[in-house]
């Protein structure tokens, strides 16, 4: 479908997405300083939309009370399995029911492609609906220890407040990875998304609060790196912290956590080779090497973002893979015919023009298979 086709049969951009989006924190909106506020960008159009603020230390702190208050007095910690595989299922229905939202709500954040976010979107109500069963068939055991008159009692206890400090490359896909597991072993969150991608996140944590899952047990505080995820993670009233994002983050992250002996789960960054050998079938390994570089705008962690070719067939693989890369179709993200949208944001631009630049100066043969300069002047397309 042509971009113009595209727009013609409805508005890209929903005007009702174009509002305010409070924190959420003990199942109540809280609007921070106008000051702090700043908008989610559209990478596509280049357009500001949806006002968020900047959380201070003080709605933080607001919101790992509330945490611990539903995790303790309030008894989220004591429900049963069942209980909360009930609400699980609630909002696995609660997602699919919104699923067109929430997928439309990623990709004006992030710019990613509509087949890949509606497929995440629908992958998260499946591992909700995955975490239930889990969380019913849970079972505690009693060791036979071989010695007379004593036994090990084995059972499964939840880890307490969980921060869940998440990116934005796939907003919710990372973020179920973190939030469903811990509701379901009866944890409560305080998740900071990412400052490019906080709409997503609070319209699930509102659909928690639908699906019935009590005040407190989920908070949501938005901001930036510093000081609001750096508070967070150091906030002594945390017991775990899930982060995902950039290996020098992480490693910030944990010190941080090493402070209060926090537990601590990082999935990181990494620069993933793509081997090529010379008894490679070429046609099957350009089209593995295009999936691993291109699905997602090259935007995951688990990206092939280098390729080491054996020599012998090295210029027949590089002129196949620029032939591929070439029929490529760049543009919106909301168009199914489209193969590669827009990278996140400015600043991600800026970062991958740099290192093409660095390449260009590096490379021992300085050549271009594909692309070239930017392909659209609106948008932040992607050059290889």
């Amino acid at each position: 479908m042509a971009e113009s086709q595209l727009k013609d049969q409805k508005p890209r951009f929903p005007r009702e997405m174009n509002r305010d989006y409070p924190m959420l924190i003990d199942g109540q909106p809280v609007i921070g300083d106008d000051d702090t506020a700043f908008y989610c960008v559209d990478p596509y159009e280049d357009v500001a939309w949806g006002r968020a603020y900047a959380g201070a230390e003080s709605h933080v702190d607001a919101a790992v009370s509330a945490a611990r208050r539903a995790f303790g007095e309030g008894g989220w910690s004591r429900t049963t399995g069942s209980d909360r595989a009930a609400l699980l299922r609630s909002l696995a229905d609660l997602v699919d029911r919104h699923a067109d939202e929430l997928t439309l709500l990623q990709i004006h954040e992030n710019g990613k492609l509509i087949g890949e976010m509606s497929v995440g979107v629908a992958g998260l109500a499946s591992h909700a609906r995955y975490v239930a069963d889990l969380a019913e068939a849970r079972t505690d055991l009693v060791v036979d220890t071989g010695m007379p008159l004593i036994s090990t009692y084995v059972g499964q206890v939840p880890a307490g407040v969980v921060a869940a400090v998440t990116p934005w490359n796939s907003p919710l896909t990372l973020l179920g990875w973190k939030l469903l597991p811990a509701l379901g072993a009866g944890c409560t969150l305080v998740i900071k998304p990412s400052e490019v991608t906080p709409t997503s996140t609070l319209r699930l944590a509102q659909l928690c609060l639908e699906a019935g899952f009590p005040p407190g047990v989920v908070n949501v505080v938005t901001g930036f790196g510093q000081p609001t995820a750096e508070y967070l993670v150091s906030h002594p009233g945390i017991d775990k912290i899930a982060f995902t994002g950039s290996t020098r983050t992480g490693q910030a992250v944990m010190r941080a956590a090493a402070g209060g002996l926090k537990r601590l789960t990082l999935e990181l960054g990494g620069k993933s080779p793509q081997i090529v050998l010379r008894d490679a079938d070429l046609d099957r390994t350009v089209h593995g090497v295009m999936s691993g570089i291109f699905a997602a705008t090259g935007q995951t962690c688990l990206a092939g973002s280098r390729i080491l070719v054996e020599a012998p067939v090295y210029d027949e693989f590089v002129a196949r893979l620029g032939a591929a890369a070439s029929s490529l179709v760049l543009g919106d993200p909301l168009d199914p015919a489209v193969d590669v949208g827009p990278l996140a944001s400015r600043k991600q631009l800026e970062t991958v023009l740099s290192y093409l630049e660095l390449g260009r100066q590096e490379g021992p043969r300085p050549s271009q298979a594909a692309g070239g300069p930017r392909a659209h002047p609106t948008w932040s397309a992607a050059t290889s």
